[in-house]
């Protein structure tokens, strides 16, 4: 398939939805109908979703906004250079190192991964199979990667960017004056000031290097094995610039296209046949009381269920978390096995009540 793939399959993308800009080809997932959306999300759409911490401690010059304002940036330059769909803002996620920091936020790793598995699930049960983080963080990358180890047994593909790859570390070296960084430093500063000015207080920017060489976590006052940071900035932040950031910000969308035009050539990965595996989890259960009754059963590669005479097969399947373990919307199931290895007993959550339930009956 052609890398022009983007430019030509999905033209008719803009006359769906209101312009934010005169030079928008995306679509933007938010501003649409859901019947506009069954119309623009196909199984030859590429879904673009930003990933950035919406109140997440960047020194005391920067908006705890910082990564959320670079995230919407990048997004708005993508926007106007290709046919995508472009979905909400994921503004929470995996940020433990700055949790000291009055005003920061963090999900749990598994929250953070999980988050990402459900909305992109949610929209490739509509036809989408291939997914892009524009992913501003560091600590957010082993959480997509999980996501995408995940998706890919469902045959979704997730790409996301990364500061370490040599592409986009090139892209921002040529525009920082000083080697070292880190966080909320001369890159960060300049992108803000370049995006929204406003928000950025220069006269309390200072140049900090404190964290040079050590590892964890960020403290603002001195905390048992924590690394004392006053200002909360790791590298050069007095060397900011809007013109710096200007320079930055495109070369870093450049980038994040390069990523997204190769998408349309990869092929989607191969779903795990998983018929077998599931087949020992299909039964009857019930609790000891016996009036919660559980029949699972499978239909192409999914497990599903009936609780307690409602049928929520064609509605809730459930998902694969991990070995043994198996989420819905409603649920969240781990089979237990006994001594012989074959599953007799479910430990179920349903709406938050926890119960136990025993196998009664194999499949039919």
């Amino acid at each position: 398939m052609s890398k022009y793939f983007l430019f030509f399959c999905l033209i008719a993308y803009s006359a769906f939805s209101q312009k934010r800009t005169p030079e928008q080809k995306a679509i933007f997932l938010e501003d649409i109908s859901w019947t506009t959306a069954r119309e623009v999300l196909n199984e030859k759409t590429i879904v673009v979703i930003p990933l950035g911490a919406g109140s997440k401690e960047h020194g005391p010059h920067l908006p705890l906004s910082t990564d959320f304002l670079q995230a919407t940036a990048l997004t708005k330059k993508i926007s106007e250079k290709r046919n995508v769909v472009i979905a909400p803002t994921v503004n929470y996620g995996f940020y433990p190192a700055f949790l000291k920091y009055p005003g920061s936020t963090s999900t749990t790793f598994h929250t953070a991964a999980e988050t990402v598995i459900q909305v992109v699930r949610s929209l490739a049960a509509y036809g989408p199979k291939k997914f892009y983080i524009i992913n501003i963080g560091l600590s957010t990358s082993p959480t997509l990667y999980l996501a995408s180890k995940t998706l890919a047994e469902e045959g979704i593909l997730l790409v996301f960017s990364r500061y370490d790859k040599p592409a986009f570390e090139k892209a921002e070296a040529q525009f920082r004056t000083k080697s070292y960084s880190g966080h909320a430093d001369e890159i960060e500063t300049s992108n803000v000031l370049s995006v929204r000015p406003d928000l950025v207080n220069m006269k309390v920017a200072v140049n900090d290097s404190s964290m040079k060489g050590k590892m964890g976590a960020m403290t603002p006052i001195p905390v048992e094995n924590g690394n004392l940071n006053q200002s909360g900035i790791n590298g050069y932040a007095a060397l900011g610039s809007a013109e710096k950031g200007s320079k930055n910000m495109e070369a870093f969308a450049n980038e994040l296209i390069n990523e997204i035009d190769m998408m349309a050539e990869i092929e989607l990965p191969k779903v795990v046949d998983r018929k077998v595996e599931y087949a020992e989890y299909e039964g009857v259960y019930k609790n000891e009381k016996g009036d919660l009754e559980l029949v699972i059963s499978q239909r192409e590669n999914r497990l599903e269920y009936i609780l307690n005479g409602r049928d929520l097969r064609n509605f809730f399947p459930l998902f694969r978390d991990d070995k043994d373990y198996f989420s819905s919307m409603y649920l969240d199931l781990l089979f237990l096995r006994n001594d012989l290895g074959m599953v007799n007993k479910i430990w179920a959550r349903n709406r938050g009540e926890i119960v136990w339930l025993k196998k009664i009956a194999p499949k039919n």
